[in-house]
């Protein structure tokens, strides 16, 4: 006679597994219909890239018009949900979509400041200011 709990319990186990992974796949396919996974890998490699080439005081503009409609298709609606700049690790990050963070570290040695997004018509810009990257302490 076999043990009816320990029988539930791995039916159980494997029925969460599933949901996870359809649930996963789910976002995944979403995210790929849309073409989110693709401009986000996109617009944080060329943010990455111009910081890698800006000098200390420079303000930078992007058009960012192709992103915001993506991020508004996919219920992103907040700037700082979109681009997130980390200045203690050197890293941008680009979410246009639930689910789908893609993110690149830049080698300048120089802070983001000040970024801003400008909504207007016809395009929508990303604004931010390059300076020369501040001495942290230790225990940041």
């Amino acid at each position: 006679m076999t043990n009816k709990k320990a029988v539930l319990t791995a039916n159980l186990i494997y029925i969460l597994l599933v949901v996870a992974f359809v649930v996963v796949m789910f976002l995944f396919i979403q995210a790929q219909m849309s073409g989110a996974s693709t401009w986000s890998d996109y617009y944080a490699k060329q943010i990455v890239q111009v910081i890698n080439y800006a000098e200390s005081g420079q303000k930078i503009t992007l058009d960012v018009q192709r992103a915001t409609e993506i991020a508004a298709g996919n219920e992103i609606s907040r700037f700082q949900e979109m681009f997130e700049f980390d200045n203690v690790n050197s890293q941008v990050c680009v979410k246009l979509s639930l689910g789908v963070k893609t993110c690149y570290y830049y080698f300048n040695n120089v802070d983001i400041i000040d970024p801003e997004m400008v909504l207007g018509r016809p395009i929508n810009l990303l604004e931010f200011n390059v300076k020369e990257k501040a001495i942290r302490s230790s225990n940041e």
